[in-house]
């Protein structure tokens, strides 16, 4: 359930990289996609359409080793995740603490 929960949030991540791209061109730079965008530049790691569509579709998380599907597709890194068990007030989430992205990982 967590891997198939996971799998659907990088294309929206890739979403997130086209959004942040033409804000970035058009001088929206105070968007959150734009800023993400200008920290992966920063940080020395070209950002491309292109290989954020590659990284989204190649995104496939092992049970048990389930990585950040933002990182991946912003920096091809793999950060790990940390879960949150669900609560009264909030369901299962996944946690990255490299960028602070959370996900529900549970209907």
């Amino acid at each position: 359930m967590r891997v198939a929960a996971l799998l659907r949030h990088a294309p929206l991540e890739f979403a997130r990289v086209v959004y942040g791209l033409n804000d970035h061109a058009n001088g929206r730079g105070a968007t959150m996609a734009a800023e993400d965008v200008a920290r992966t530049i920063r940080q020395g790691t070209p950002v491309t359409r292109e290989r954020a569509e590659q990284r989204a579709r190649a995104y496939l998380p092992a049970a048990g080793h389930e990585h950040c599907p933002r990182c991946w597709v912003f920096n091809g890194i793999k950060s790990p995740l940390h879960y949150r068990d669900h609560s009264d007030d909030r369901p299962e989430s996944a946690l990255c603490r490299v960028c602070a992205a959370e996900y529900v990982t549970a209907r």
